[in-house]
């Protein structure tokens, strides 16, 4: 009995997305960056958190554009060049950063008796730096795989993960444990010392806080979570675990840069030094254990590439 050897299927162009992509975002590195300049010049609206909508002055803000703009135009003429990459990734993350408070607006946004201050200018302010993180992103992924141009679709994938990997178990670990951790020191200090009056949106965050804390890390990487459709947890899983990680991981720089320089860390609160010092961090851990987490379940659940077989 012979076989006959399958001819490989034509190996098609880049996608569309990849030329188009890196045009939106000096599109938005244009507009953004007027929007920052007439910020800057004092038409800025009153913004309703403390400090401004981002958190970097205005003019850093300005700059941090232009920066963005001249990486995207260095990746388009030396689309080779793998240090500019690195620097688009790293871009990117910049701006999730400087808009943590977005995670703020979400909560408030869907929680309206939690009492946050709903701040919609800022809100669009920090929603449009998000975009433009998404696009320095998408640029730097699609430079990424036009470096290797044997399947456009599915470069730099690897073989079919068959089981979870140990590393994404122990994220979702880590990040149950800097929930239960967070609770823990809200305990110390008495569950009655929040700032939210009980209602019904305290109830409905409480019972988020738990499910988003515990039930959906485990889900992440334990066989149960593969009864629900992909986006269900990869949704929510990448971006909780980028907000929290953000808001919080600045939130510790704060803490740590007023601290050096001999003031006191959330100054105005009635809560002791300590529960900010196992808090934030506690946060932290949990934010990044479920980003990893998720990396992990997207790892374990992506579909083979159709013309190349590889995930």
């Amino acid at each position: 009995m012979t076989t006959t050897a399958r001819t490989p299927d034509v190996v098609r162009g880049p996608p569309a997305w990849m030329s188009w992509v890196p045009r939106l975002a000096l599109g938005w590195a244009t507009a953004y960056g007027l929007v920052r300049v007439w910020f800057a010049t004092g038409h800025a609206p009153e913004w309703k958190f403390p400090g401004g909508d981002l958190l970097i002055p205005d003019w850093q803000s300005v700059a941090a554009c232009l920066v963005s703009a001249a990486l995207v135009v260095a990746a388009t003429t030396w689309p080779q060049y793998r240090p500019v990459i690195g620097l688009l990734w790293a871009a990117a993350a910049g701006w999730v950063a400087v808009s943590a408070m977005a995670l703020l607006d979400v909560v408030g946004g869907m929680l309206p008796g939690l009492g946050i201050p709903w701040d919609l200018a800022g809100m669009l302010s920090r929603f449009g730096a998000l975009a433009g993180a998404a696009l320095l992103a998408g640029t730097a992924l699609a430079r990424q795989r036009q470096l290797d141009p044997t399947c456009f679709g599915c470069s730099g994938r690897r073989q079919a993960l068959t089981s979870t990997p140990r590393w994404a178990v122990a994220a979702a670990w880590f990040a149950a444990g800097g929930c239960v951790l967070r609770l823990a020191a809200q305990a110390v200090v008495g569950f009655d010392t929040t700032p939210y009056a009980a209602s019904l949106s305290m109830l409905l965050f409480e019972g988020g806080f738990l499910l988003a804390g515990i039930a959906l890390p485990l889900l992440l990487v334990y066989r149960l979570g593969k009864v629900f459709p992909r986006w269900m947890l990869l949704l929510p899983g990448a971006g909780l675990g980028a907000g929290i990680t953000a808001y919080f991981g600045v939130g510790l720089l704060q803490m740590i840069a007023e601290t050096l320089q001999g003031k006191v860390a959330f100054d105005g609160i009635d809560l002791p030094q300590s529960f900010f010092w196992v808090a934030v961090p506690a946060y932290l851990v949990w934010g990044v254990g479920l980003a990893v987490a998720t990396y992990g379940y997207y790892l374990r659940t992506r579909k083979p590439c159709r013309r190349c077989g590889s995930r």
